[in-house]
């Protein structure tokens, strides 16, 4: 029965997205302009409220998945997941290596990474905030310290020390790191094109991946009506001969990728709210802004 659960949850996320496009005008009045500032003249009306609702979908689905990711295994994974691209990392594992899957803030995330974990994966979040030690729950999802590395102040180098330890270790240790390449955090970063604009992406993470050996492998995440979509697609760390010079290479080739999966299905990216290079250039630069395509 644990599939009319999954089938309950996410027609709740839909229907959650169908009265808060009406009743959070604020909200969407905020997504609307966002989506206006960055796609201008590709949407018209009806293309712009469909986006709108299904970000509204995608946040309803985010409250209803804690309940439903203890419930994951083989069975829901085949029933509700759609996986491609699984070779390039097992590949990489067989190497003894360890990998970040770069991804962007698309779909629901949370039910596409933990369904990694479901499946016999060693996958580590990176996650923004402070650790909180937490009472485990038998039937709700609870980020935990073990399977999560908080990066709550990377400007306190004592911390970020420790934070740059732990994930050299993992990576060195042939395990799976899960990382949003597009968040805003971070001292070193890269400029890369996004949406037609020139926006400042990190690149910490490169520089430690680099120092560990691991491999990048851009990952893919999306979600369409309870049905969850992961992509992995080719390693983009080759070069590291090369060095640093090689980072905003592979900012750039993440970016890109970024981008067309952005305008293909604009609806998924949850992005628009942040914490994302995106959201962080919209509030640095709304102000007198011309809608993009426009004139």
């Amino acid at each position: 029965m644990k599939w009319l659960f999954f089938k309950l949850a996410f027609f709740y996320a839909r229907v959650y997205g169908y009265f808060c496009y009406y009743r959070k005008k604020r909200r969407r009045k905020e997504i609307e302009d966002k989506f206006t500032f960055f796609l201008g003249e590709r949407l018209d009306s009806r293309k712009r409220k469909e986006m709108v609702r299904h970000i509204f979908e995608l946040r309803g689905s985010r409250k209803v998945m804690h309940y439903l990711i203890p419930l994951l295994d083989d069975r829901m994974i085949k029933k509700f997941f759609k996986l491609e691209g699984f070779h390039h990392l097992n590949q990489v594992l067989r190497e003894g290596r360890g990998v970040v899957l770069m991804a962007g803030h698309l779909g629901n995330p949370h039910l596409a990474f933990c369904g990694v974990r479901s499946m016999g994966y060693p996958l580590i979040l990176i996650k923004g905030g402070a650790p909180r030690q937490v009472e485990p729950q038998k039937f709700r999802y609870r980020e935990n310290l073990e399977d999560t590395i908080f990066i709550h102040d990377i400007y306190d180098p004592e911390l970020a020390a420790d934070y740059k330890e732990r994930i050299i270790e993992t990576l060195r240790s042939g395990k799976v790191i899960h990382y949003y390449g597009d968040t805003k955090e971070g001292k070193r970063k890269e400029r890369a094109t996004f949406l037609g604009r020139e926006m400042d992406f990190p690149t910490g993470m490169v520089l430690l991946a680099h120092r560990a050996g691991a491999a990048i492998i851009p990952c893919i995440h999306l979600y369409d009506q309870g049905r969850i979509t992961i992509l992995l697609k080719e390693p983009i760390d080759h070069g590291w001969e090369k060095g640093e010079g090689e980072y905003k290479r592979i900012v750039s080739e993440f970016s890109k990728l970024l981008e067309s999966y952005v305008l293909q299905y604009p609806e998924q990216y949850m992005g628009i709210y942040g914490p994302t290079v995106l959201a962080y250039y919209y509030r640095s630069h709304r102000k007198g802004f011309a809608p993009a395509g426009g004139k």
